[in-house]
Order: C-alpha cells, then structure tokens, then sequence
C-alpha cells in the first residue's frame, strides 16, 4: 500500500527528470513486489514446495530492475548481464531434464 502511495504521488507531481525516473524505479520495483507476491502465492498452491525456476526468475527480474535502475558505470552493467546469462543457462539445465523425458 506505501508503494501504490507513493507512485500516486509521484504520478500527481509536476514533472521534473529526477521525479520521472522516481516514478519508473517505483513502477520496476512495484512490479517486483507482484512478482514475490506470486512466488508465495505458488508456494501454497504446489503444496509449500518451490520450484528452482520461480527463484531463477525472480533473480532474473531482480537484476534487470537493478540495470533499469542503476545504469551509471558500463562495467556493472556488462557484470549485470553477464549474470542474467548465467541464470538463463542455469534456467536451461534444470529444464533439461523434463525436456529429455
């Protein structure tokens, strides 16, 4: 609720550069919070066990949130993607398995 406040403020405000990019980190990271709302809404449903994917998607969208958000030096962001594509391939052998049966 704090968050949907706050994005409702910033959306209200006149608009300067700083408030814009306010307002898009809000937006990334209110997603991320729907996003942990899911994994625990699947954690029920498959009967309190978590899937190795949901984490790896989350770790995903945690980390494209983080490039979106902190974009400021070129090196972190080549070390941002090159741990996105590590959690793609790690994403790729836990469903190896399914995809050979």
């Amino acid at each position: 609720m704090k968050e949907t406040f706050t994005l409702a403020l910033l959306l209200f405000r006149s608009v300067n550069t700083t408030q814009t990019y306010l307002l898009l980190e809000g937006i990334v990271n209110y997603f991320l919070y729907f996003e942990f709302i899911a994994l625990i809404i699947k954690y029920f449903n498959s009967f309190y066990h978590f899937p190795l994917q949901c984490f790896v998607y989350i770790g995903i969208t945690a980390i494209i949130r983080l490039m979106i958000v902190e974009h400021k030096d070129p090196f972190s962001v080549l070390i941002y993607a090159i741990s996105i594509l590590f959690m793609v391939l790690v994403l790729y052998l836990a469903n190896a398995k399914r995809l050979v049966e």
